[in-house]
Parts: structure tokens; C-alpha cells; sequence
């Protein structure tokens, strides 16, 4: 090729070169400086084009993420924002701008760019991050302001319902606060207890009992638990009326009918008596044993109440039937243990004998403050210790010795371990006594101890 030709190639190169150059955009040169690491001129270029106010939004944004590289980051935040201004939807740019105000500790920049962005992706995280950022800084306001804006668009999670209706009653708006609890006890599933248990106290104190009753009661069915059950029950009779009360009671009763005794004593002592006797008057309960422990309930929650007919017109129930014999020592064993041995000691007819020693301790108690030392000796020495709780045992020991000589109280217990009847606990006391007395215990307390560490019953 001629050198002419050569020239005349070249030229026409440099020709198409600049015509593209000159017809392309300043966001393609750009594009092409930044494509090409020349970072300061493209800042330059995007510089130029700002004082001139024809920049598109996207370079914008490339001269934000320029300044942020070359450490500027508040000059980048402030390109960002202009940016986001043109571009307020855009999710990235939000995410960036979190990033940036979290990373230079600026509170102010941080929240404002995290509620932007919450508000175009209304999601749980991000709301849960708006709102950890008010309650961390201590604006409660802003809090509940934000938490009560998702709520109405249906973004809140129960957990963030819940503290919207803290928030709400804090500042004094309580039927505001019944209503968002209201939605959110609607969906919520069965077992969640907490934000229910908030809504029932609002609702009493709003002076809703009726519906707080009645919200109690569907909980209360799916819930299962007694002491729950006695301690709504107890905190609506301290203000329903005694309807809503009572109605709220008899439900937690059907409910838990092991805990009816525990509530009605608690609803006694709490100053209810009213509410306690109308459950008391409904004993003894369908389905319940007349044994101790509910016939020892019975009496201590009448007692609380104040008022003995509840106590005398059970007892006289029993009396009057004569299947009830067992009860009906059981029940005397109870008055004489809340008012004394004086309360039940010249009964008539008498309780019957044979009752009477099937609980020695008892029976030899009424035979003292009747003055019939004899009977109480010969009820104790014939008792059966089998099964006898610890506690009874050593009951039934210090008898013993208070009413016998040494002498006739070592025949009592060495009759007992003769027989092998002899409990385990009391062979200390018997080996005592006769080392006190000088009297061998013979082989049989040894066999006993060999065959209760073999592990061999009785």
C-alpha cells in the first residue's frame, strides 16, 4: 500500500472515531471511562454535567458510588439522596443508603433511609429493623406511629401487633389498643397466650367484664391450665360484677374441677365471699372422692369464707347418709383440725368405732380430749403402721411415749418388730429405747435391717 493510501486510511479512522465519540452520550463516555479505571476523569465529566443540570438519575448514582470509593462517603450519601429523590422506589439505592448512614453512625440518616425503605418493601425484617431503631433510641413515639402505619397495610407480625398495643396503651389510647388486640386474637392460633392475657386486662379495665369473661372462657378451654384459669378468675372478681364473676368461676370450675377448691378458698380470702360460697354451695362435686385431701379443701376454703352453716350443713349432708361413715370421719378429723377437738368432741350418735381406727392418730387424739387415756393406749397399739407416712409415724411414736411408761412403750414397739410389722423408721428409736431400758432387741430387728438392704419385702 502506497504511503497515500496508508494516510488516508488512517484518517479516515480518526474520523469515525471522533464522529462516534461525538455522537454518543455523556453517559456511554461515562460508562466508558469508569469501564476503563479512569475514575477521576469520570467524576470530572458527571461534575460537569451536574453544573450544567442535565444528569440523568443513573449517573447519580455512578458518582455517588465513585465519591463512596474514593472515601467521601458524605459527599456519596448526598448524591444518593438526589437520586433517590428521582428514584424513590428503587430498593438498592434505599439498601445502599442503610448501609452508608449505618457505617458513618448517623441515627438521624439511618432511621430516615430505613422507614424509606420499609415503606416501598413492607416486609417483617425490614419493619422489624424500623422499628428496633426507634425503641433502641428511645423515640416511642415514632415507634408506634410506624408500627400503627404497616398495621393498617397488614405487615405486622403478632409479635409486633402486640407491642403496637403496648405502645398504644401507654400513651393513654386504650380503645384503640382493645381494637388492634381484637384483630390479632382472631388469627391467632389457640395456644398463643400472652397478647390475650393483655387484651383481658385491658377489657377490665375499660370496664368490658361481660366480654372479658367471655374471651376467658374460650381461652381457658383451649389453654388447659388450672392455676391460669383460678388467676383470670381472680383478677376479674376483683372488679366484674358478680355475674360476669360467677359465670367466669363456674366455667373455670367445669373446667378444672380438681381446682375448684383451690379457687373457691382463693376467691375467699381474696374478700369474695359471695363468689366462694355460690361454688362451695354446689359441694360435694360430681364425680369427686370424699377423700382427704378434698374433704381437708372443702372445710379450709368454708372456713375462709367466714361463714360455719357452709361447714355444719355439709357435714350434717354426710351424717345423713350412711354409706359416707369413712367421709364422715374424715370431715370431722377436718373441722377439729381448723377449730379444734372442742368443735366436734360430744358429736351425737358418735362417729363410728370401727371408722374411727382406721386413723389412729385422730382416734387416740379425740380419746385424749375426751380424758379416755386407756382407749388411746389400745387404739395406738393396735394401729397398722403399714403405709403410714413418715411424718404420721413420728406422730404416732411421740403418742406412744407420752402415754405409756418406757417399759410398756418398749413392749408396744418390740410386739410390732416381733411381728415384723415394725417400720423402718422407727427401729432407731426402738434400739434407743431399749439400750435406755437395758433390754436386748433380739435377732429379729437384725434380720429386718439384712432384708430391707437385700431388698427382700416384708
Amino acid at each position: 500500500m502506497s504511503v497515500a493510501k496508508l494516510l488516508v486510511a488512517i484518517a479516515f479512522v480518526i474520523s469515525a472515531v471522533t464522529a462516534y465519540l461525538l455522537q454518543s452520550g455523556p453517559e456511554e463516555r461515562i460508562a466508558m471511562l469508569v469501564r476503563d479505571g479512569r475514575n477521576v476523569e469520570a467524576v470530572v465529566e458527571i461534575e460537569r454535567l451536574l453544573a450544567t443540570g442535565t444528569a440523568k438519575p443513573r449517573v447519580l448514582m455512578t458518582l455517588a458510588m465513585l465519591q463512596d470509593t474514593a472515601g467521601d462517603r458524605a459527599r456519596a450519601a448526598d448524591l444518593m439522596e438526589l437520586y433517590v429523590l428521582s428514584r424513590p422506589r428503587d430498593r438498592d439505592a434505599l439498601a445502599w443508603l442503610v448501609r452508608s448512614y449505618e457505617a458513618a453512625d448517623d441515627v438521624d440518616g439511618l432511621i430516615e433511609a430505613q422507614a424509606k425503605l420499609a415503606a416501598v418493601d413492607a416486609n417483617p425484617v425490614q419493619v422489624a429493623k424500623l422499628v428496633a431503631l426507634h425503641r433502641f433510641h428511645g423515640r416511642f413515639a415514632e415507634e408506634c406511629a410506624a408500627l400503627e402505619s404497616f398495621a393498617e397495610r397488614g405487615a405486622l407480625t403478632p409479635d409486633q401487633t402486640e407491642r403496637l398495643a403496648q405502645l398504644l396503651a401507654a400513651e393513654g389510647r386504650m380503645p384503640r389498643a382493645v381494637e388492634v388486640l381484637r384483630g390479632l386474637d382472631e388469627h391467632l392460633d389457640d395456644s398463643v397466650e400472652r397478647p390475650r392475657r393483655f387484651l383481658f386486662e385491658l377489657l377490665i379495665d375499660q370496664g368490658r367484664y361481660a366480654e372479658a369473661a367471655e374471651r376467658a372462657k374460650r381461652w381457658l378451654a383451649a389453654w388447659r391450665k388450672p392455676w391460669l384459669a383460678a388467676q383470670m378468675t381472680l383478677r376479674l372478681a376483683t372488679k366484674a360484677p358478680l355475674a360476669e364473676a360467677r359465670g367466669l368461676a363456674q366455667a373455670s370450675a367445669v373446667l378444672h374441677p380438681d381446682a375448684q377448691l383451690y379457687l373457691a378458698k382463693s376467691l375467699a380470702e381474696q374478700g369474695n365471699r359471695r363468689l366462694a360460697t355460690a361454688l362451695l354451695l354446689e359441694w360435694p362435686y360430681e364425680g369427686m372422692p370424699l377423700n382427704k385431701p378434698n374433704i381437708d379443701g372443702y372445710v379450709a376454703a368454708a372456713a375462709a369464707t367466714g361463714i360455719p352453716t357452709l361447714i355444719w350443713s355439709r357435714f350434717a349432708l354426710l351424717r345423713s347418709r350412711p354409706a359416707e361413715t369413712e367421709a364422715q370421719v374424715l370431715f370431722a378429723e377436718a373441722i377439729a383440725a381448723e377449730y379444734g377437738l372442742s368443735s366436734i368432741a360430744l358429736l351425737q350418735p358418735a362417729l363410728p368405732d370401727a371408722v374411727l381406727r382406721r386413723r389412729p392418730l385422730f382416734a387416740a387424739r379425740l380419746a385424749l380430749h375426751l380424758g379416755q387415756q386407756a382407749r388411746a393406749r389400745l387404739v395406738l397399739a393396735e394401729a397398722d403402721l403399714d403405709g403410714m407416712p413418715p411424718a404420721e409415724l413420728a406422730q404416732w411414736l411421740d403418742l406412744v411415749m407420752r402415754l405409756n411408761s418406757p417399759q410398756a412403750a418398749f413392749a408396744t414397739l418390740q410386739n410390732l418388730e416381733q411381728r415384723m410389722q415394725l417400720p423402718e423408721s422407727l427401729h432407731a428409736a426402738y434400739r434407743a429405747l431399749a439400750t435406755q431400758l437395758g433390754r436386748a432387741t433380739g435377732p429379729a430387728i437384725t434380720i429386718a435391717t439384712s432384708r430391707h438392704l437385700a431388698g427382700i419385702p416384708r
